[in-house]
């Protein structure tokens, strides 16, 4: 289950009818979007208005403005207390491993241990793997070899010494142990085989992305498969689920507001995008949310589409999650 902790409960999905029968939902937000000029201020919104996670996603080249997340979630820390702090996903393969475990122990000093390190693979931008010397196909292992740096140096009482494909370190000594034990939790972004591996041999959780709720139910059994032939507590990982979504009175206005914006961001036809999102009324998300509980979510992080992301989080807790 996901830490929850806040000012107030935590937010119980219901239905019409009371609330769902499935375990404690949690709900974070990635603001990003928002455009009312103050990205601060939504964030402490957030924080306000109980959400348990507030995330930014990663791209050292996009072709929509896109900060550097770890400067970001930098000012984030300072001007909340409460509300957990994610990346989602950091493409955490563009970066060597040791500036990767010291950017996520300093975000884990200055959240007081609230942050969460989700890392992904990427590969929509190849420009930006060029860009940085990283050639596409190496993305994966990378990542792999980069998490489990990571660990090692966030427990490590003395010098590390690793020998992998991609790095090489003799006799480091890490200056900066995180806070939190062990270092901040890993959630692991992806859908494909090799990323359900990794989320079960390597990671804290597994953050899905682009799926239907069939697809998560399979995606999840792979995870705990994979973590139980590891040796590893499979109940111990987090099941959790990006979605794009849009919340308004009726349906078609839902529509209207995130068919524009998935097509803009992905340059997609938003026909095809469209059996992986949550719009419509606060029933139909409800609905929504429990088909995706029944699959194994236990924690969602919501991409609002269009640029009211504020009245759309307001809304969600006032209809949907109080609802």
């Amino acid at each position: 289950m996901v830490p929850t902790g806040g000012r107030r409960a935590p937010p119980a999905c219901q239905g019409d009818n009371g609330a769902m029968p499935v375990p404690q939902l949690t709900f974070g937000v990635l603001p990003g979007h928002d455009q009312s000029g103050d990205l601060l201020g939504t964030v402490e919104l957030a924080e306000a208005l109980g959400f348990h996670s507030v995330w930014v996603g990663d791209h050292v080249l996009w072709h929509v403005p896109s900060p550097d997340p770890v400067a970001v979630l930098g000012a984030i820390a300072a001007r909340t207390n409460r509300v957990r702090l994610g990346t989602a996903v950091m493409l955490a393969a563009l970066r060597p491993a040791v500036v990767v475990a010291k950017q996520a122990a300093t975000l884990d000093h200055l959240a007081e241990g609230r942050f969460i390190l989700g890392v992904g693979v990427g590969g929509e931008n190849p420009s930006e793997f060029a860009a940085v010397g990283v050639p596409l196909h190496e993305r994966g292992p990378r990542l792999d070899e980069t998490i489990r740096i990571c660990r090692a140096l966030w427990s490590a009482q003395g010098p590390v010494t690793f020998t992998g494909r991609y790095h090489t370190l003799q006799d480091v000594r890490f200056d900066l142990p995180p806070r939190t034990p062990g270092g901040p939790p890993i959630w692991v972004g992806g859908r494909a085989p090799a990323a359900l591996r990794r989320a079960g041999t390597l990671g804290d959780g597994w953050l899905a992305f682009v799926v239907t709720p069939e697809r998560f139910a399979d995606g999840w059994a792979a995870v705990r498969a994979h973590a139980a032939a590891a040796g590893r507590d499979p109940d111990a990982l987090t099941p959790a689920l990006q979605v794009w979504c849009a919340l308004a009175d009726d349906e078609a206005e839902a529509r209207a507001i995130i068919a524009p914006a998935i097509e803009r961001m992905y340059r997609l036809p938003f026909a095809r995008f469209e059996r992986y999102t949550i719009y419509g009324t606060p029933a139909q998300w409800r609905a929504r949310l429990a088909a995706f509980a029944a699959a194994g979510v236990r924690h969602f992080n919501l991409v609002f589409a269009g640029g009211d992301v504020r009245g759309q989080m307001l809304r969600f807790m006032e209809t949907v999650a109080g609802g």
